[in-house]
């Protein structure tokens, strides 16, 4: 019996978190964090392969390398400048989950009591 009350307690907490948002959140900083990785990898992979001196200097492949890196430094910079931005439309969506909550809590707790309605 202890051990399905401890599920059930378990499972109920795991659905708050889901109704406050907060598994969108950790979802969302996971992915940026994944996607920072990559992009990271792929800069450094083309800076090493710039260094490599593989292409004759001022050829048409080092141009291509010059460009894709230029672009991709370029495009993750704009892309984590507007981070902030992100995190602040969640936090707002987390706070108007919690409120949603707090206002359903209330309401469904105010049905079953006499108060407010003439008796205590």
């Amino acid at each position: 019996m202890l051990k399905n009350s401890f599920e059930l307690a378990k499972l109920r907490m795991k659905n708050r978190r889901g109704v406050l948002g907060l598994d969108t959140v950790r979802d969302v900083m996971i992915f940026l964090l994944v996607l920072a990785v990559i992009t990271i990898a792929v800069f450094l992979a083309l800076v090493s392969l710039q260094d490599a001196n593989l292409f004759t200097p001022g050829s048409q492949a080092d141009n291509d390398t010059t460009n894709i890196i230029n672009n991709i430094t370029t495009g993750a910079t704009d892309f984590f400048v507007n981070i902030p931005t992100v995190f602040t439309i969640l936090g707002a969506v987390v706070i108007i989950l919690a409120v949603t909550l707090i206002l359903f809590a209330v309401a469904r707790f105010s049905q079953g009591s006499g108060v407010g309605r003439g008796g205590l």
